[in-house]
């Protein structure tokens, strides 16, 4: 990202875009600082209403590995990914929302990974930090390999951290559900874990997700209750695998609420490289 133009890149970065204007210098910085230089990187602005779109709009002139697209009215998260997806050319895709970032080994530890394992999709270990990126949590992570039933189970994959060998199945896209049922991620792993086999760990903590105050992926009641509907009706899971796997998605969510909330001061884990990431209180 730091080179003139690609011709061929290793790499798409998807990124979608709503209202994020304060995290994006460092989106851009985070990316620019990976240290693999064949990437580029697609950001979808989904109707923003602040100042993201002409952010990003000034950062492509200046880079002409960064495409900007911009919806003509807001679709949500599936939707921008998508489109972005349409216009991805590289061998692997790689997901990074707005307000979440990688540590600068990210790509090029999971694109090595991806070429030794011939895996069509991995996931690496990641932390959470707070909004305002002066606390991080433990280090999250888990299973080496994970099937369907361990994907039921813990939903551990997080969005940040997957990536896809588009080569392997250049059909890949998010499915579309109903946005209130906020699942879309996990609907989407499953059906491709289902079709071209387990996802692989990365055994390296290279990302970091923000916890950011009221977002759609924050745990309550209505969007709790609607994952068994996801279990039940879109999984078409027999009532007591469903209610199995709904009673373990909870214990697990709640685990890891409890374990890896951000509690530590950021310096204490990541030394420099928190403090090279860390939202600025004059924004």
């Amino acid at each position: 990202m730091k080179g003139k133009i690609i011709n061929k890149p290793v790499v798409s970065i998807i990124t979608p875009v709503y209202n994020a204007s304060k995290f994006i210098p460092r989106l851009l910085e985070c990316v620019k600082n990976q240290d693999i230089i064949a990437c580029e990187h697609i950001l979808v602005d989904d109707c923003s209403n602040d100042d993201s779109f002409t952010l990003l709009s000034e950062a492509a002139l200046k880079n002409p590995n960064i495409k900007v697209i911009r919806l003509i009215k807001n679709s949500g998260p599936v939707v921008a990914r998508n489109e972005a997806i349409k216009h991805a050319t590289g061998k692997y895709l790689a997901f990074l929302d707005a307000d979440d970032y990688w540590l600068p080994n990210k790509s090029s530890v999971q694109v090595e990974f991806m070429e030794t394992t011939g895996a069509f999709m991995s996931f690496c270990d990641y932390r959470t930090i707070s909004e305002d990126g002066l606390l991080v949590g433990r280090r999250l992570s888990g299973f080496n390999k994970i099937n369907v039933s361990k994907h039921f189970m813990t939903r551990y994959i997080g969005c940040l951290t997957v990536m896809i060998n588009l080569e392997k199945d250049p059909d890949f896209k998010f499915l579309n559900i109903d946005p209130s049922i906020r699942a879309e991620d996990f609907v989407t792993w499953s059906h491709f874990i289902k079709k071209n086999g387990p996802a692989l760990r990365v055994p390296h903590d290279l990302a970091r997700y923000t916890r950011v105050k009221n977002s759609r992926s924050s745990l309550n009641s209505k969007s709790a209750l609607s994952i068994f509907f996801v279990y039940f009706k879109l999984e078409k899971t027999f009532i007591p695998k469903a209610v199995f796997y709904y009673i373990c998605y909870i214990f697990f969510s709640l685990y890891k609420k409890s374990r890896y909330e951000p509690i530590f001061k950021s310096f204490m884990v990541d030394g420099e490289i928190a403090k090279f990431y860390l939202i600025k209180e004059s924004r």
